[in-house]
């Protein structure tokens, strides 16, 4: 059965194999196994990164994003190791698995004019640019080491947050006015594999708009996604639960139930716990 974990979230990244958690950094990676409680410090990626996509594909991990390099680490030999050049130099992507492939999702140009590129005058040269990052996503097979075709959510928009489960990859994107949720097929042996698919939103007031202000995390748990707010305040959302004080910032969980195809409202975050990130782990 999967367990949930939250933890800090700074410029790291973490990913679970087995019992163990591994928090990757920059530079460097800590190893904590979950049973024992004891932490290990190890080598990191080979080139430093900030803001990357990082799964686990065939009990291994793999790192993309923050420079052109993929990366794989070998648990069992405690190696890393390039394994290919990304299509695309981005950073701020998120990383998921499904039936071998990594996918590297979302993010903005590595390298672009500045951090606020996506706000660059609708039509300019800049701005189409932008969003054919943030609205795409580069598929690796890591079973045969080759590149699959790029995918795009239908409409574009912004991913602000995805994860795997069921098979297949959540996405939720944001259009400025409106907030849009979307499966996209990723097993390779079924007929369907690469096809999208528009399912219900969050029950997020319809005037949320996911920037700087409200941020969410989300990771797949069997057959479940969990959407978990890391920073922002909603306060509509909270009063429409039943709550009436403000200044509630963070700490809304939402599940998603792949095979009912409904959000209900899990318990909220802890108030020690912020700005965290969310990881499953099999045990």
């Amino acid at each position: 059965m999967g367990s949930f974990y939250y933890s800090l979230f700074l410029h790291y990244r973490l990913s679970a194999i087995g019992r163990k958690i591994y928090v990757i950094g920059r530079t460097a990676m800590l190893r904590c196994d979950t049973w024992t409680g004891t932490v290990v410090p190890l080598q990191g990626p080979v080139f430093s990164r900030k803001k990357f996509a990082v799964a686990v594909v065939g009990g291994k991990i793999y790192v993309a994003g923050g420079c052109v390099a993929v990366e794989e680490y070998d648990p069992v030999r405690n190696t890393w190791r390039v394994v290919a050049h990304a299509p695309r130099k981005r950073y701020g992507c998120v990383g998921a698995s499904v039936d071998g492939v990594f996918y590297i999702i979302g993010g903005l140009k590595l390298g672009g004019a500045s951090g606020n590129e996506m706000l660059v005058a609708r039509g300019s040269r800049a701005s189409d640019a932008a969003h054919v990052y943030a609205s795409s996503m580069d598929l690796y097979d890591a079973v045969n080491g080759v590149w699959l075709r790029s995918r795009s959510v239908p409409g574009g928009g912004c991913v602000v947050a995805a994860c795997a489960a069921a098979g297949e990859i959540y996405i939720l994107s944001s259009h400025a006015v409106e907030l849009s949720f979307w499966k996209f097929n990723g097993s390779r042996k079924s007929n369907g594999f690469g096809e999208w698919c528009r399912i219900k939103s969050p029950p997020l007031p319809a005037q949320v708009r996911l920037d700087s202000t409200v941020r969410f995390s989300c990771v797949g748990i069997g057959e479940k996604v969990m959407l978990v707010q890391v920073n922002g305040c909603i306060d509509d959302l909270l009063r429409r639960s039943g709550r009436v004080e403000r200044g509630v910032k963070e700490g809304l969980v939402l599940v998603y139930d792949c095979v009912a195809g409904e959000w209900s409202r899990a318990a909220d975050l802890p108030e020690v716990i912020r700005r965290s990130a969310c990881v499953c782990v099999e045990c």
